[in-house]
């Protein structure tokens, strides 16, 4: 796919209308009104960048105090689907190669394995997260969502 091709635009209430919170989508986009999908791409990326890393920070904090055995494995799960090989940040990473490529199909799958990933962490079977990771890993969760919708834009154009 040829970068070069002429920019793409959505009106943000078609974005913002797919979401699951359209509050939170209307509020991370709208300061980036009338830019294309591209744009908004990027900037949604490094929304989620920045989430990511404070989550992280987050859950090392967590890790340091966790008040139980079950809390520590939990939290150790939610590192691991953030930072180890093939994690959360290694995959964003690659949305923003393939984003630069116009590879949306792979854009789309990065987003889908970061939700599938993220999810694992908050719906833990095994341990109720009273902590503030959940809000935390809810917005990157939310974010994510705005990145896999617009590569689906990009896809269809």
């Amino acid at each position: 796919v040829n970068t070069s091709q002429s920019s793409v635009y959505v009106t943000l209430h078609v974005i913002i209308e797919k979401v699951k919170n359209p509050s939170f989508c209307s509020n991370l986009l709208n300061s980036k009104s009338g830019a294309d999908l591209i744009t908004l791409a990027q900037y949604t990326i490094d929304v989620v960048r920045v989430d990511m890393t404070n989550t992280v920070k987050l859950i090392n904090t967590l890790i340091a105090h966790p008040g139980g055995i079950k809390a520590l494995n939990h939290y150790k799960l939610c590192l691991q689907i953030f930072v180890n090989d093939g994690g959360a940040l290694f995959v964003l990473e690659n949305i923003q190669r393939v984003l630069k490529e116009g590879n949306y199909k792979l854009m789309n799958v990065g987003a889908n394995d970061i939700m599938t990933g993220i999810n694992n962490c908050i719906n833990d079977p095994s341990f109720q997260d009273t902590s503030f990771l959940p809000k935390s890993a809810g917005d990157v969760l939310q974010a994510d969502q705005i990145i896999q919708i617009l590569s689906t834009f990009l896809l269809s154009n």
